[in-house]
Protein backbone atom coordinates (compact mmCIF):
# COMPACT_ATOMS: atom_id res chain seq x y z
CA UNK A 1 0.00 0.00 0.00
CA UNK A 2 1.10 3.41 -0.47
CA UNK A 3 1.99 5.89 2.10
CA UNK A 4 1.66 9.54 1.69
CA UNK A 5 4.98 10.97 0.63
CA UNK A 6 4.96 8.04 -1.67
CA UNK A 7 1.42 9.09 -3.20
CA UNK A 8 3.08 12.93 -3.62
CA UNK A 9 6.08 11.09 -5.33
CA UNK A 10 3.01 9.49 -8.09
CA UNK A 11 0.98 12.46 -7.97
CA UNK A 12 4.16 14.76 -9.10
CA UNK A 13 5.56 12.42 -11.87
CA UNK A 14 4.08 14.36 -15.07
CA UNK A 15 5.47 11.01 -17.30
CA UNK A 16 3.53 7.63 -17.76
CA UNK A 17 4.08 6.35 -14.41
CA UNK A 18 2.86 9.14 -12.66
CA UNK A 19 -1.18 9.49 -10.31
CA UNK A 20 -3.29 11.61 -12.07
CA UNK A 21 -6.25 13.12 -9.36
CA UNK A 22 -8.13 16.06 -11.32
CA UNK A 23 -8.79 18.41 -8.81
CA UNK A 24 -5.79 17.61 -7.59
CA UNK A 25 -5.55 16.89 -4.33
CA UNK A 26 -3.43 19.23 -1.58
CA UNK A 27 0.00 17.50 -1.03
CA UNK A 28 0.93 19.49 1.93
CA UNK A 29 -2.15 18.30 3.28
CA UNK A 30 -1.91 14.81 2.36
CA UNK A 31 1.74 14.51 4.38
CA UNK A 32 0.82 16.47 6.97
CA UNK A 33 -2.28 13.93 7.46
CA UNK A 34 0.38 10.91 7.00
CA UNK A 35 -1.93 7.31 6.60
CA UNK A 36 -2.63 5.40 3.31
CA UNK A 37 -5.49 7.11 1.50
CA UNK A 38 -6.57 9.98 -0.86
CA UNK A 39 -10.40 11.46 0.41
CA UNK A 40 -12.55 11.77 -2.95
CA UNK A 41 -15.40 13.99 -3.06
CA UNK A 42 -19.19 13.47 -4.51
CA UNK A 43 -19.65 14.82 -7.69
CA UNK A 44 -23.28 16.46 -9.66
CA UNK A 45 -24.32 13.12 -11.23
CA UNK A 46 -26.92 10.91 -9.76
CA UNK A 47 -28.90 7.95 -11.29
CA UNK A 48 -31.66 6.80 -9.32
CA UNK A 49 -34.04 3.68 -10.02
CA UNK A 50 -37.61 3.95 -10.85
CA UNK A 51 -40.28 1.57 -9.77
CA UNK A 52 -41.03 -0.79 -12.22
CA UNK A 53 -43.78 -3.50 -13.15
CA UNK A 54 -41.14 -5.88 -14.11
CA UNK A 55 -41.31 -8.76 -12.15
CA UNK A 56 -37.67 -9.09 -11.07
CA UNK A 57 -34.40 -8.37 -13.12
CA UNK A 58 -31.85 -11.68 -13.16
CA UNK A 59 -28.18 -10.61 -11.79
CA UNK A 60 -26.18 -13.25 -13.94
CA UNK A 61 -27.98 -12.01 -17.77
CA UNK A 62 -30.55 -12.74 -19.80
CA UNK A 63 -31.90 -13.64 -23.19
CA UNK A 64 -31.53 -10.16 -25.48
CA UNK A 65 -35.02 -10.58 -26.86
CA UNK A 66 -36.47 -10.77 -22.57
CA UNK A 67 -33.71 -7.84 -21.32
CA UNK A 68 -34.87 -5.03 -19.54
CA UNK A 69 -32.75 -1.98 -20.82
CA UNK A 70 -30.93 -0.24 -17.30
CA UNK A 71 -31.59 2.96 -18.70
CA UNK A 72 -35.24 2.73 -18.30
CA UNK A 73 -35.39 1.60 -15.17
CA UNK A 74 -33.54 4.46 -14.08
CA UNK A 75 -33.49 7.97 -13.96
CA UNK A 76 -30.78 10.71 -14.06
CA UNK A 77 -30.46 13.98 -11.62
CA UNK A 78 -27.91 16.79 -11.97
CA UNK A 79 -28.21 18.49 -8.42
CA UNK A 80 -25.77 21.95 -8.41
CA UNK A 81 -23.27 22.86 -6.13
CA UNK A 82 -25.02 24.32 -2.80
CA UNK A 83 -28.18 22.27 -3.21
CA UNK A 84 -28.67 18.56 -1.97
CA UNK A 85 -29.77 15.53 -2.59
CA UNK A 86 -32.01 13.75 0.02
CA UNK A 87 -31.37 9.66 0.51
CA UNK A 88 -34.29 8.46 2.12
CA UNK A 89 -34.27 5.25 4.37
CA UNK A 90 -33.99 2.04 2.25
CA UNK A 91 -33.64 4.10 -0.89
CA UNK A 92 -30.30 3.54 -3.31
CA UNK A 93 -28.79 5.75 -5.95
CA UNK A 94 -25.25 5.66 -7.54
CA UNK A 95 -23.33 8.75 -7.36
CA UNK A 96 -19.90 9.91 -9.10
CA UNK A 97 -16.64 11.04 -7.70
CA UNK A 98 -16.04 14.88 -7.97
CA UNK A 99 -12.71 13.70 -9.44
CA UNK A 100 -11.45 11.83 -12.24
CA UNK A 101 -8.49 9.82 -11.85
CA UNK A 102 -5.99 7.82 -14.25
CA UNK A 103 -3.88 4.97 -12.64
CA UNK A 104 -0.46 4.38 -14.34
CA UNK A 105 0.05 0.14 -14.90
CA UNK A 106 2.07 0.26 -11.69
CA UNK A 107 -1.09 1.33 -9.14
CA UNK A 108 -4.19 -0.50 -8.61
CA UNK A 109 -6.62 0.69 -5.77
CA UNK A 110 -9.48 0.06 -3.98
CA UNK A 111 -12.31 2.45 -2.43
CA UNK A 112 -13.87 2.46 1.16
CA UNK A 113 -17.11 5.01 2.39
CA UNK A 114 -16.06 6.99 5.73
CA UNK A 115 -16.81 5.51 8.45
CA UNK A 116 -18.51 9.36 9.93
CA UNK A 117 -20.86 8.56 6.76
CA UNK A 118 -21.02 5.14 7.44
CA UNK A 119 -22.25 5.31 11.58
CA UNK A 120 -25.36 7.55 10.25
CA UNK A 121 -26.48 4.76 7.70
CA UNK A 122 -25.46 5.55 4.38
CA UNK A 123 -23.28 2.86 2.96
CA UNK A 124 -20.75 3.34 0.21
CA UNK A 125 -19.81 0.84 -2.41
CA UNK A 126 -18.59 0.68 -5.42
CA UNK A 127 -16.73 -2.07 -7.53
CA UNK A 128 -14.22 -1.76 -5.09
CA UNK A 129 -10.93 -2.21 -6.88
CA UNK A 130 -9.81 -0.14 -9.53
CA UNK A 131 -7.52 -2.07 -12.17
CA UNK A 132 -4.32 -0.26 -13.17
CA UNK A 133 -4.76 1.97 -16.10
CA UNK A 134 -8.50 3.08 -15.13
CA UNK A 135 -9.21 6.58 -16.47
CA UNK A 136 -12.15 8.44 -15.50
CA UNK A 137 -14.86 9.04 -12.39
CA UNK A 138 -15.51 6.57 -10.29
CA UNK A 139 -19.43 5.62 -10.02
CA UNK A 140 -20.07 4.77 -6.50
CA UNK A 141 -23.57 2.69 -4.99
CA UNK A 142 -24.91 5.40 -2.63
CA UNK A 143 -27.94 2.90 0.22
CA UNK A 144 -29.25 4.76 3.31
CA UNK A 145 -29.88 1.92 5.61
CA UNK A 146 -30.34 4.13 8.44
CA UNK A 147 -33.82 5.07 10.29
CA UNK A 148 -33.88 8.83 8.76
CA UNK A 149 -33.48 10.69 5.24
CA UNK A 150 -29.85 11.75 4.64
CA UNK A 151 -28.90 15.05 2.99
CA UNK A 152 -25.87 14.06 0.47
CA UNK A 153 -24.43 17.33 -1.37
CA UNK A 154 -21.76 17.83 -4.38
CA UNK A 155 -18.37 18.79 -3.17
CA UNK A 156 -18.92 16.63 0.31
CA UNK A 157 -15.90 14.24 0.79
CA UNK A 158 -17.77 10.74 0.33
CA UNK A 159 -15.28 7.99 0.30
CA UNK A 160 -11.55 7.36 0.07
CA UNK A 161 -9.11 5.08 -2.43
CA UNK A 162 -6.32 3.41 -1.25
CA UNK A 163 -3.84 2.95 -3.80
CA UNK A 164 -1.49 -0.25 -4.20
CA UNK A 165 1.77 -1.24 -6.01
CA UNK A 166 1.34 -3.80 -8.48
CA UNK A 167 2.92 -5.87 -11.04
CA UNK A 168 3.47 -3.79 -13.93
CA UNK A 169 1.11 -4.30 -17.12
CA UNK A 170 2.82 -5.22 -20.15
CA UNK A 171 2.38 -5.44 -24.08
CA UNK A 172 -0.64 -7.28 -24.71
CA UNK A 173 -2.20 -6.38 -21.62
CA UNK A 174 -2.23 -2.72 -21.93
CA UNK A 175 -5.43 -1.34 -22.73
CA UNK A 176 -6.39 0.96 -20.14
CA UNK A 177 -10.06 0.75 -18.77
CA UNK A 178 -12.37 3.91 -18.98
CA UNK A 179 -14.87 5.39 -16.68
CA UNK A 180 -17.59 8.31 -17.42
CA UNK A 181 -18.30 11.17 -15.21
CA UNK A 182 -21.82 10.52 -15.26
CA UNK A 183 -22.91 7.56 -13.17
CA UNK A 184 -22.94 4.04 -15.23
CA UNK A 185 -25.53 1.73 -15.35
CA UNK A 186 -25.22 -1.19 -17.17
CA UNK A 187 -26.93 -4.46 -17.77
CA UNK A 188 -25.53 -7.75 -15.81
CA UNK A 189 -22.72 -9.12 -17.74
CA UNK A 190 -24.29 -12.59 -19.27
CA UNK A 191 -22.99 -15.56 -17.72
CA UNK A 192 -21.99 -18.66 -19.85
CA UNK A 193 -21.19 -20.77 -17.26
CA UNK A 194 -23.88 -20.18 -15.28
CA UNK A 195 -26.20 -21.21 -17.86
CA UNK A 196 -24.65 -24.09 -19.01
CA UNK A 197 -25.01 -25.60 -15.45
CA UNK A 198 -28.46 -24.22 -15.24
CA UNK A 199 -29.51 -26.23 -18.90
Amino acid sequence: MLNSPEIVAALNDPGPRGLTIVPRPNPEALLARGGTSVDLRLGRWFRSFRQTRVESVSLVGSDPAHRVKSLGRARQHFVPFGDKYVLHPGRFVLGVTLEWLRLPAWISGYVTGKSSLGRHGLVIETAAGIHPRFSGCLTLELANIGEVPLEIHPGMLICQVFLHRTAEYTGAQLGGLFGSRKPILSEPSADETFRRLCT
